[in-house]
C-alpha cells in the first residue's frame, strides 16, 4: 500500500514537471513571437519596426495628397567641356619640344611653366607658361616632337563647371525656352543627378537631324560629370498639380511593378501602386493610394531590403 502511494506520488510529480516545462516553452515562444513583431516582417508584405529603429534608419513618413509636379520631356544629352573655361596651348614659334612639365590630369596654376621649346628661328630655348589655372585634359605631343603655331601642345580646362548639350527637335520648338529647369541624370549611376537652367538655345536647325540644341551650365566641383559622358536631360516644360503624388524615392520597384510602403498601426505594409507622370523628384500616383494615406517617403529601400532579407531567410 505504501509502495502504491509512493508510485502514485512520483507519477503525479512527473506530470506536473512536464506540464510546467510545456508552459515554459509556450511562454518563451510567445515572448519570442512578440519580440519578432517589434522588428521583423509579417505575412511577406508587412515590416514591423520599433520607433527607435525607424529613427535610426532615417525613415520619414508623410501624408499623400495634391502636389505640383513638372511636365517633362526626356532628351539624350552629352557632357562637354565649358569652352568659356578652357584653352588650347600652342607655341609662338616653330621648333622642337625639349621638355613637358605637366602630364594628363595634372592640376596647374596660371603662370606655371608648361613646356620648353627649342626655336628654329632664334636658335634658342623658350618656355610657355600656363595661361590659366585648370586641369590638363589634353596633351597630344611628346618631347622631341616638331611643332608650329598651329600645333596644340596642351588643353587646359576649369572643370568646376561643364556644359550639358541636348537636342531640341522641331516638335519642341517654342516649348523649350531659356531659363527653364533641366534635370540631368546618368542611367548607369542612379544616384548621379543635378539640375541646371537652360542658358542657350541654338538659332538654327541642323539640315540632317532637323533639330537645334540647348545648353545648360552644370556645377561640377566634385568632378562627377566627366566631359564625354552620355546622360538623360529632363526638361521641365510646365508645372501642374495632380491629386496624389509621392517623392520618387518613396517608390520601390518589385517584379510585379511599382509599390510604396503604407504606414499602418501594425507596421509598414507594401502597397502596389500605378505611377503616372514624373519630373524625377515627384511622381504622380494614378491608383493604389487615397488622399491622406501615410507612406514612407525617405529610405523606403531599407524597408524593401528588410522584406527581401526575411523572404530569403524563410526560403532557407
Amino acid at each position: 500500500m505504501n509502495a502504491a502511494r509512493i508510485r502514485h506520488t512520483w507519477t503525479a510529480a512527473v506530470v506536473v514537471c512536464l506540464m510546467a516545462a510545456g508552459c515554459g516553452k509556450r511562454e518563451a515562444h510567445e515572448e519570442e513571437h512578440e519580440e519578432e513583431h517589434k522588428v521583423g516582417t509579417h505575412g511577406g508584405s508587412l515590416v514591423v519596426l520599433s520607433d527607435e529603429a525607424v529613427r535610426t534608419a532615417g525613415i520619414a513618413v508623410d501624408s499623400v495628397g495634391p502636389r505640383p509636379i513638372g511636365v517633362v520631356v526626356e532628351l539624350p544629352g552629352e557632357i562637354k567641356l565649358d569652352a568659356e573655361q578652357s584653352v588650347e596651348v600652342r607655341p609662338s614659334y616653330p621648333g622642337r619640344i625639349l621638355r613637358l612639365h605637366a602630364g594628363l590630369g595634372a592640376f596647374v596654376r596660371k603662370g606655371q611653366p608648361l613646356v620648353a621649346i627649342y626655336s628654329n628661328e632664334s636658335l634658342s630655348e623658350y618656355t610657355i607658361e600656363a595661361p590659366m589655372t585648370g586641369t590638363v585634359v589634353g596633351r597630344p605631343v611628346n618631347p622631341g616632337a616638331a611643332v608650329d603655331p598651329g600645333s596644340v601642345i596642351y588643353t587646359l580646362a576649369d572643370l568646376s563647371s561643364v556644359w550639358l548639350d541636348f537636342p531640341i527637335y522641331v516638335r519642341y520648338l517654342g516649348s523649350i525656352r531659356r531659363g527653364q529647369t533641366v534635370l540631368v541624370r546618368a542611367e548607369e549611376s542612379p544616384g548621379a543627378s543635378a539640375t541646371g537652367s537652360i542658358s542657350y538655345i541654338g538659332p538654327m536647325l541642323d539640315a540632317e537631324t532637323r533639330a537645334t540644341f540647348g545648353r545648360a551650365v552644370l556645377p561640377n566641383a566634385d568632378r562627377r560629370w566627366q566631359p564625354g559622358r552620355l546622360v538623360t536631360a529632363s526638361v521641365i516644360l510646365e508645372r501642374v498639380t495632380v491629386p496624389i503624388a509621392v517623392p520618387e524615392e518613396a517608390i520601390v520597384r518589385e517584379g510585379s511593378g511599382a509599390a510604396v510602403f503604407r504606414a499602418t498601426p501594425q507596421g509598414f505594409e507594401l502597397q502596389p501602386v500605378t505611377p503616372g507622370r514624373s519630373d524625377g523628384v515627384m511622381t504622380e500616383i494614378l491608383s493604389g493610394l487615397e488622399p491622406g494615406a501615410r507612406v514612407a517617403t525617405r529610405n523606403a529601400f531599407l524597408l524593401k531590403a528588410e522584406l527581401e532579407k526575411e523572404a530569403g531567410g524563410h526560403e532557407d
